[in-house]
């Protein structure tokens, strides 16, 4: 085809008769039950998850010089925390996040409870656990909260929520908030604190607002109980998260199945190093998307004209072959591909292109219907 006027306004409408054709087997794939399975599928596939799995597959896992776990999963005894959270407050830690519920008093254990609440009381480099209630919720505001029995008792105190958000595609945990308004008041999120005391400043506004966890690959020390004086020099001016690391607190994430307060340590390390994901917008996804489909449409055209210049027939005939625009179709979109990745590596910005992936297949159609159309205008006008 020449490169006339309509040149541009051909390669425009068959690109959009390709996202067309794609809308079309969405709206029959949303609305029959044979094809579910697939759209969970579609629902649990995100571009970012594969560039995480790329990075990966890439570098060695780096272990975190900013956060440091002790795993305190067998102790109960309220008495034994409290000793095992002393020797963590002797390695002089630079904050110490505590993962754990003292969701009211032990009756049968009065003596735990007075060492917790003396610990607690005794250094205000701790930041404790709070959580509110989901199903109190209207629409603006929680009501319901669970905090330490000693909330009250110890003024300087500091409470972090510490709830965990799913995602609403897939129901990954990829998220953590900044805060959230609870019983009237916004209440900051542990990891928000918890960064803002290490890097002795705001990172981040506080807002009733979610971030996007970086999960790019980082391992974190975990530090049995027994043993804290012995790895001093992994605790000293971090900040060391206690709480759980066994099989009750689990949660399905972008780098598989971890403990929650692990999935803490990702948040911080994100907010710290100020490494946050930003997504986006499904309109700079869906411009960016048209404009891939719209340059591989005129890449095929300069192919196609490219093989038909060939003076020699088995060239002419190889160039056009469906093996050869069929390997001209994957380089590109691998192109489109490492592109979106360089840009998520250098930025930490999420460009989803996933739809311009769905459209690509379906340039030959569309290109066919838009013959067809034209051509029966055309006779309609003879």
């Amino acid at each position: 085809m020449k490169k006339d006027r309509g040149w541009f306004w051909h390669h425009l409408v068959s690109t959009a008769f390709a996202f067309g054709i794609v809308a079309i087997y969405a709206l029959l794939a949303f609305n029959l039950k044979i094809f579910n399975p697939l759209i969970q599928v579609l629902k649990e596939y995100s571009i970012t998850d594969f560039y995480y799995q790329v990075i990966d597959s890439k570098a060695e896992r780096d272990t975190s010089r900013i956060v440091s776990i002790v795993d305190m999963t067998e102790l109960t005894d309220r008495r034994d925390i409290a000793y095992a959270l002393s020797e963590v407050l002797e390695q002089h830690p630079k904050v110490v996040g505590v993962d754990i519920l003292f969701n009211g008093l032990k009756p049968e254990n009065p003596q735990g409870d007075s060492l917790i609440a003396a610990v607690a009381a005794s250094d205000t480099s701790m930041v404790f656990a709070l959580q509110y209630f989901d199903d109190s919720f209207d629409g603006k505001q929680y009501t319901k909260v669970k905090e330490s029995f000693f909330a009250d008792s110890i003024p300087q105190l500091k409470e972090g929520l510490v709830n965990m958000q799913l995602d609403k595609v897939d129901c990954l945990r990829k998220k953590m908030s900044l805060g959230k308004n609870v019983k009237g008041k916004l209440r900051p999120s542990m990891i928000k604190q918890l960064s803002d005391l290490y890097a002795e400043q705001e990172i981040m506004p506080l807002k009733d607002k979610d971030i996007n966890i970086n999960w790019a690959s980082v391992d974190f020390r975990v530090i049995p109980y027994d043993s804290i004086a012995d790895y001093g020099e992994y605790l000293t001016d971090r900040i060391v998260l206690f709480g759980a690391i066994g099989d009750a607190d689990m949660h399905y994430t972008p780098q598989g199945k971890m403990s929650g307060i692990k999935l803490l340590a990702y948040g911080i390390e994100s907010m710290v190093k100020q490494t946050t994901v930003t997504i986006a917008p499904w309109w700079v996804n869906a411009i960016l998307s048209f404009i891939a489909v719209l340059l591989t449409r005129m890449l095929f055209e300069v192919g196609d004209q490219y093989a038909k210049s060939r003076r020699n027939l088995f060239a002419r005939i190889g160039l056009k072959a469906v093996l050869a625009m069929g390997i001209l179709k994957f380089l590109w979109i691998a192109l489109l591909m490492y592109l979106g990745f360089i840009v998520f590596a250098k930025y930490n910005i999420s460009i989803n292109i996933a739809l311009a992936l769905t459209a690509i297949p379906f340039i030959g159609p569309a290109e066919d219907l838009y013959k067809v159309i034209t051509n029966s205008f055309s006779k309609k006008e003879e």
